[in-house]
Formats: structure tokens, sequence, C-alpha cells
């Protein structure tokens, strides 16, 4: 059953969301900024720092899909705030860790508590947008995840170069993530939950995931889906983790000119993803947007390391920024919605979310594992960039097995005429 509301209602409620995903990234960039500083606190190696992104991120994988099915069960509101405030008190916790062992669990924490942010929120959205600003409501909400990038960094650098050193960011960006949870509770709706009756096509058949199309070939289409989530996600967080780090170390480039350089990746995806939503809801095509972004982003990617210049490597972060994983996001997450069932949404994102999750899991160690064997962070640049490539391929396999099953229109996007009939025109 669709979530009715008030005009204007839903806004403030997407608008909550974006804010909640900005903490969420600022919590995760903190760390790769304050990276330098607390490997010469603790005197710690590579592999360990790779270590201390890795070991959020697995919990944040290894979470997804239990959470899932517990907002399916329980309420995506009631989950989601959950999650949140376990977070928050994590990021709080992390100022305080006595040793990097405390610090190490303080972030397997956090991943735990974000694990439940993904599905819960997107769940939410596809029940509280109009299905015309779908791609729109999706594009506004991820945007807070690029200014939170972008901030994040900004902020743990200012913040970390006072007397208290990396633990002042923490404990600040801590305490605003629990004051947080109120604007949760007040401005976020609980979807209910559907109502099943004899007059709605029941069952498989009424999301695609089975029915009259081939069940095998709906799954097909979404571990395209996943997959290509999973390529275009490993070069976003090799740079979300390790950029500022390459830059100061590797580049050799000043602590501050290091933090601020990466800033213009994120300020540059806020705006081209509320654009890229805005386009796919005019044009009716989910797939425009990820096919022109993914080959360009792919290019920017693999000529990081041969740009000697300053304003070259601008140049390709802001190409990365406009073209990254953040801007084709909402065109992915469209084609996911479109053929999930109400009463199991939650599960289906989290399964195509997993898929991302394990590269936040695994490109931060494998850099910092390529990094001490080879000597150079260059492989690992040339490597996501033919990650993105490969996405493409995978990306154009799933958008034509989705056009030819059929699913269009039969639930989550594609309920009013509208947007069936821009969807036929893919």
């Amino acid at each position: 059953m669709k979530l009715q509301q008030r005009p204007g209602k839903w806004i403030r409620s997407v608008l909550v969301l974006s804010f909640g995903w900005f903490l969420l990234y600022a919590a995760r960039t903190v760390l790769s900024v304050t990276l330098k500083d607390i490997a010469d606190y603790w005197s710690l190696s590579e592999t360990f720092l790779g270590l201390l992104s890795s070991g959020f991120f697995m919990a944040y994988t290894a979470l997804q899909i239990p959470t899932g099915f517990l907002a399916d069960r329980f309420g995506s509101k009631r989950v989601l705030l959950t999650g949140f405030g376990l977070q928050s008190l994590a990021v709080l916790l992390s100022g305080f860790a006595v040793n990097q062992q405390q610090f190490l669990i303080t972030r397997v924490m956090g991943g735990a508590g974000q694990a439940t942010y993904f599905a819960c929120q997107f769940a939410i959205i596809s029940n509280i947008v109009p299905p015309e600003r779908k791609a729109f409501g999706n594009s506004a909400s991820v945007a807070g995840s690029a200014l939170g990038t972008g901030l994040g960094m900004i902020f743990g650098r200012l913040l970390s170069g006072t007397f208290l050193g990396w633990r002042l960011p923490f404990g600040v960006l801590g305490i605003i993530s629990v004051l947080f949870v109120a604007a949760i509770i007040r401005e976020v709706p609980e979807p209910r939950k559907p109502e099943v009756t004899g007059a709605v096509c029941p069952g498989p058949a009424r999301h695609g995931l089975g029915g009259s199309n081939p069940a095998s070939t709906s799954w097909v289409f979404l571990t395209c889906f996943s997959i290509t989530h999973f390529l275009s996600m490993y070069g976003f967080y090799l740079m979300l983790t390790w950029l500022p780090y390459y830059l100061e170390t590797i580049r050799g480039f000043d602590q501050s000119l290091a933090a601020i350089i990466p800033v213009v990746m994120p300020f540059a995806m806020a705006p081209s993803t509320i654009l890229g939503g805005y386009v796919s809801d005019r044009t009716g095509s989910k797939s425009l947007v990820v096919n022109i972004c993914l080959p360009v982003s792919a290019i920017a990617t693999m000529a990081i390391p041969m740009m000697n210049s300053v304003a070259g490597l601008v140049l390709l972060l802001a190409v990365y920024g406009a073209t990254g994983k953040l801007v084709i996001d909402p065109g992915l997450i469209s084609y996911v919605t479109e053929s999930a069932p109400v009463e199991s949404r939650g599960t289906i994102l989290a399964i195509f979310n997993f898929a991302g999750a394990l590269a936040m899991a695994v490109a931060p160690a494998v850099t910092g594992y390529v990094a001490e064997v080879t000597g150079s962070f260059d492989p690992s640049f040339f490597m996501a960039g033919a990650f993105n490539i490969l996405a493409l391929g995978f990306f154009i396999a799933g958008a034509r097995l989705f056009s030819k099953s059929g699913i269009k229109g039969k639930s989550g996007f594609g309920t009013s005429g509208k947007s069936v009939s821009r969807a036929r025109s893919m």
C-alpha cells in the first residue's frame, strides 16, 4: 500500500534522510583524512590501516541481508533508527579509544549500524515519493552522501588540527549524529505494510520474480545490476579511503592540500547526482545516465596516477565526481525497486547493496596490500578504472534483460500511467 502524505511532507522526509546520508558519509571520510595522524599516533602499518576501513565495511556487508529482512519484518523506520543510533554511538566512542584494537572495534560497530540505512531508507522513499518523481527522490537523498564526503574531509582536517588532534572530529560528529535521531523520529514516516487482496495480482507474478516471467531471467538481471554495483563501487571506495593518504604520502603534497584536493570529487557529485535524477525523470530512461557516466569515470580513474599537475588532478577528480558511483546509483536503484514487491522491498534492496558493500569491504584492504607488495598505488587505480568498463557491460546486459522481462509498471515504479508510459519508451 502506498503511504499517503500531505503535499510537501515527502520532501521534508527526503531532506532528513539525505542529511542522514550526509552524517554517515562524513563519519566514513573523517577516517580517511585522519588516517595519517592515526597511523603516526599508534605507529600502524598500511595493512592495519586498510583493516580499519575494511573492518567497518565487513560488518556493513555481513549485516546487509539480515537488516533488509528485519526491515520487512519489523518496519523500515524502526530498523533504520536502531542502526543509526548504534553508528552514532560508535563514532562518538571512536574519539575515546585508548589503543588501536579499541578503535577497530568502534569502526566495526559503526559499520554494523550503518548497514541498516541503505535498504530501509530506499524502501521508505519508494513508499512516500510520487511515482513520477522517484528518480529525483532517490538522487536527492544520495546527494547527501556526496556532500557528507566532501564536508567530512574538510571538517575532519580542520578539527584534527586542534590540540585534541584526530579525536575531536569523531567526538563532534558523534554528538551531532546522536542528536539527529530526534529529527528522524519526527519527520520520517513508517511505511504501512501492504494489504494483499484477491484483486491484486498475487505472489511472484506481481513483481516479476516469477509468475509469467521466468524466475531465472529475473534473477539474472538482478545479478547483473548487483555486479555493476560492486564494480562501480570499488573505485569510489579506493579513493574515499586512500586518496588523501596517497596524495600526501606518495605524491608528496602538503597535508592541507592533500585533504582539500579530494573534496572536488564529492562537491561535483552532489549537483551531478540531482541533475542525473532529473534527466532520468524527464526522459523516462533509467539507463541513459549510467551508459554515459561509467566509461567517462573509468578514464578519469585510470588517468589519476599519470597526472602530475595539481590543476590536472583537480580536473580529473571533478570529472570523476560528475560521473562516478553516486551519480549512477539512482538509475541502478530505480531498476531494482521497480522489480521488487512492496512487502519484501527491503530484502531485495539489501541483496543488491550487499554486492556494493563487498566492494567497500574489499577495496581498502586490497589497495593497502597491493601498495605494500608492489610499492605503488598505480595498479589499484588502473584496476578500478577497468572495473568500471566491465561494469558497463554487465549493466547493458541487465538493462536489456529487464526491458524484455515485462516487469515495467508491475510494482514500485510504474504504478501510475505516466510512469508506465515513460518506462516503455526507454
